[in-house]
């Protein structure tokens, strides 16, 4: 596959690294703005890697403003599709809605994120158990105090968007590179100067590294120390039973689950939080028997009409983590032109077709003017300034407010 339909350019005025759908999605913004030569080089396909097995959820509502505001927006450009990206892409997004559940020990919390949520413009309602009960008739809500509900979120399909965001690239002007390994980031002192791929030398003032799992490896060498943990998540799949129909996706902060449907009469379910770290070059990509046991009780409880369900198996896939589970983007420091989009952590699908635009920006122009990325420089672990959790029901804290 090596080397097909695209000949390797040996300058560009941009390279990204790394083609899941941040990468995909940079590329996008930058060929939209007219910025230059664009060069996106993945090691494998489109999405291969954690975008591909992403849960794909879209939804709009965080405890921290920054994300709130984000997610929001991204929502909005899931919806309106055709309008915003163009192209003949389909992100293949499912308008099922949006429920997050809240026992009475965090129901407090959920309150005070919800509230102060709507405040920056997300549209999100808070809801009471019997409100969940009329929305969703199968669901158990005896251990539910409160509900947030989104009704314009849903899911879409994380491999169609990436491919729409990195073909509408392609459209604009932007050269894409499959099957080929980044080596290096190419320096002169504290300036890039470009990549290596497979012993071939690329010029660019500007790199950009998308390459999530595989970030911290390009770094090191330059100095540049950022802990990524590969974390295996597991996702099972059920099969509901004949009159249990599409419901909401669904974030149980009770059970720390999450679910959504999936086409057909599949719902998707899994843990919340994982701890199992892995060779993301070598790792079980199935879902181990235990845990779609432990997975069955876990949706029987919140949904006792299944039961009756059937246990269809499941898939893993890897998260990017950082040590406080948030991003790294914007500037590299020291090196000028080294710029970051990675290390989600599980939540960066949602944001990916806005984020490119942002990290556009602050390459293009030093900064965004609608958002701040301050708070996400790679250089907050070492100053010991890590990012709050923004969970839905996460407890209230000032870096919220960023």
């Amino acid at each position: 596959m090596k080397g097909t339909m695209v000949d390797l350019p040996r300058t560009a005025d941009f390279v990204i690294i790394g083609g899941g759908v941040h990468g995909a999605s940079l590329a996008f913004h930058l060929a939209r703005k007219k910025a230059g030569r664009v060069l996106l080089i993945e090691k494998k396909f489109i999405a291969s890697g954690p975008t591909g097995r992403s849960t794909a959820l879209v939804r709009r509502f965080y405890a921290m403003d920054f994300f709130t505001r984000s997610a929001s927006a991204a929502a909005d450009m899931f919806r309106h599709w055709k309008d915003v990206i163009g192209g003949d892409g389909d992100p293949g997004f499912q308008q099922v809605g949006m429920l997050a559940l809240a026992g009475p020990d965090n129901a407090p919390n959920l309150r005070h994120n919800a509230l102060q949520a709507q405040k920056v413009g997300a549209r999100v309602q808070l809801i009471s158990p019997s409100d969940v009960k009329a929305l969703v008739p199968a669901a158990n809500v005896d251990d539910i105090a409160l509900a947030s509900y989104e009704a314009e979120s849903g899911y879409a399909d994380p491999s169609s968007t990436a491919n729409a965001l990195a073909n509408r690239a392609r459209e604009l002007g932007a050269t894409l590179v499959q099957y080929r390994q980044v080596d290096a980031i190419r320096t002169a002192g504290e300036k890039v100067v470009g990549v290596r791929s497979e012993g071939v030398d690329i010029d660019s003032p500007v790199v950009v590294n998308c390459a999530g799992l595989w970030a911290d490896r390009l770094l090191r060498p330059l100095g540049v120390e950022v802990s990524i943990k590969p974390e295996r998540h597991q996702m099972c799949f059920f099969r509901r039973p004949s009159g249990f129909g599409v419901h909401p996706a669904v974030a149980d902060s009770v059970q720390m689950t999450y679910m959504r449907p999936e086409h057909g009469d599949l719902t998707i379910h899994g843990k919340l939080v994982y701890d199992e770290i892995v060779d993301p070059d070598s790792y079980n990509e199935g879902a181990d028997p235990d845990q779609i046991v432990k997975n069955a009780e876990l949706i029987a409880h919140r949904f006792p009409v299944m039961e009756h369900g059937l246990a269809m198996g499941g898939y893993s896939g890897l998260y990017d983590a950082t040590p406080d589970h948030h991003p790294i983007l914007g500037a590299i420091a020291p090196y000028e032109g080294l710029f970051a989009d990675f290390g989600w952590s599980g939540h960066g699908f949602k944001h990916s077709p806005l984020m490119g635009d942002i990290i556009s920006d602050v390459i293009l122009r030093g900064r965004s003017k609608d958002y701040d990325i301050t708070p996400f420089r790679w250089t907050r672990f070492k100053e010991n300034d890590l990012v709050p959790s923004a969970r839905w029901a996460a407890p209230p804290h000032p870096k919220h407010r960023l």
